[in-house]
């Protein structure tokens, strides 16, 4: 952790509140059928993910605060956007059953590893998921019917992303065993 004492060293964290914030009002604007104001703040919350990541690595405000909360508040906003709108009839269930399975196990695996102090950073194929996912998302928002395919792409790349940090920590565990 960076013991940068810049009074600017908080910003991505402020972000990164922020965006766990805005998660339950998004869910009570989707509940109430406010579709448009529900994307602009899913929007913004994305915004924020880019925005607290960038300012982070650039001025190595990296805190451990940051790398247990902002996936925390990615995943929260992803998921509560899927399932409600599956609820609101603009996307199948399965997307955030899916989904939800896969980060549960994720987690788990990841308290698994990290009781053996191994911790894989996120890669380019997480990053792939997350963008495909947040395109599909934005799609269902809009009621467009492609957002099905686009988010069955995002399944299957987010899979794909589980596969690469499993080996990643299974590559890990060999090296250390190595030793």
């Amino acid at each position: 952790m960076n013991k940068n004492k810049s009074k600017w060293r908080h910003i991505p964290n402020i972000l990164t509140v922020l965006r766990l914030l805005a998660v339950p009002l998004m869910a009570v604007w989707m509940l109430a059928g406010k579709w448009t104001e529900s994307l602009v703040l899913f929007l913004l919350a994305e915004l924020t993910d880019i925005l607290d990541g960038a300012i982070a690595r650039r001025f190595q405000f990296i805190s451990n605060f940051g790398k247990l909360v902002d996936p925390l508040a990615d995943k929260l906003l992803q998921l509560t956007a899927l399932l409600l709108l599956s609820v609101g009839n603009r996307l199948p269930p399965v997307f955030f059953y899916i989904l939800c399975a896969k980060e549960l196990a994720m987690v788990v695996g990841s308290l698994f590893f990290l009781k053996k102090d191994i911790v894989v950073s996120s890669n380019w194929v997480g990053k792939a998921a997350a963008a495909v996912l947040f395109a599909g998302i934005v799609l269902a928002f809009l009621n467009i019917a492609a957002a099905a395919y686009v988010l069955w792409l995002g399944v299957g790349v987010s899979l794909a992303a589980a596969v690469v940090y499993l080996k990643g920590y299974l590559k890990q565990i060999k090296e250390k065993d190595a030793k």
